[in-house]
């Protein structure tokens, strides 16, 4: 057990360096990228600065977040604090939405009206931000498998690069064609793709947040198999939710004969065990009643 903990607590600590790092690499980046945009007058390449200041900010969130996330259950978060990388991903999801509307709207009226772009300028510092952008997306590859929040300053991470790469296309061909219009293009394009890679997460961690039954989990299916159980009558008030995006939690209410009462301990063993092995739910609440409820008949 004590190299368990310590091998976690290894774990932890090498994921904060390596956020750390990040944070500055596209803190370095983003400001370079603007300064650029400006001198270039290229639309794209800002909206590329403002996703990776993004990608900033949202490392910096999630920082924040993984420092509550190890700390341990007390009187007051007697779930731990856990949650709080999903919180940390949704402030995340949320800026890059927010960003990304804004730069279609800047996109659009770029379009309308289309502006001179240095060409190399806008080539030279995109092709930093790319190097920058794919360095950051290798660093972090390995943790954003293990949280939801590291895995959205991965997703900013990655379609930045993506992006990075588009305005590097883009300032080639206005550097020897001198065809402006893929300025605002491009950055409607960056703007739009990152709106639709955002939403099944945005999806994912709301659900989390209002502790709605997780997709892989069918309330009726659970019924079904409790009640199997031997001496098991009914089971209602089935309600089941994620405290993070891994632990699934569930409390409900289990009727059983009078007369069976003095099995009660193997029957919660049992019931136990249906719940780990068959829906991969370690933590519930049950409540056995003698009699059923007035409400027995409705699940939740």
């Amino acid at each position: 057990m004590a190299h368990s903990h310590s091998h976690d607590h290894n774990h932890t600590g090498k994921t904060i360096s390596r956020l750390w790092f990040t944070f500055f690499l596209n803190l370095g980046i983003s400001i370079a990228q603007l300064i650029g945009g400006f001198l270039s007058n290229s639309m794209a390449l800002i909206s590329d600065a403002v996703h990776n200041l993004s990608d900033t900010g949202s490392i910096g969130v999630s920082l924040i977040a993984r420092k509550y996330a190890n700390k341990r259950a007390d009187k007051q978060m007697t779930f731990g604090y856990r949650r709080a990388d999903i919180i940390g991903a949704f402030i995340n999801l949320i800026i890059l939405i927010a960003v990304s509307l804004f730069l279609v709207k800047e996109g659009i009226e770029r379009f309308l009206q289309p502006e001179e772009i240095d060409g190399s300028i806008m080539f030279w510092v995109a092709l930093i931000g790319l190097t920058g952008n794919v360095l950051s997306v290798f660093i972090l590859h390995s943790d954003s498998k293990k949280s939801l929040n590291i895995k959205s300053a991965y997703v900013h991470l990655f379609w930045d690069a993506a992006a990075s790469l588009a305005v590097i296309v883009g300032g080639v061909l206005i550097l020897f064609y001198d065809l402006y219009i893929i300025d605002p293009i491009l950055t409607v394009g960056i703007a739009l793709y990152l709106l639709y890679t955002t939403y099944n997460m945005l999806r994912e961690t709301v659900s989390i947040l209002m502790e709605a039954t997780p997709q892989d989990v069918h309330i009726d299916s659970i019924k079904n198999e409790l009640e199997s159980i031997s001496y098991v009558r009914d089971v209602h008030h089935i309600h089941v939710w994620k405290i993070d995006e891994y632990q699934k939690m569930l409390e409900c209410h289990v009727h059983i004969d009078k007369s069976h009462s003095n099995l009660l301990e193997e029957i919660k063993s049992d019931i136990k065990a249906c719940l780990s092995d068959r829906f991969d739910i370690t933590h519930s609440a049950i409540e056995f009643e003698l009699k059923p409820c007035e409400s027995s008949t409705h699940h939740s």
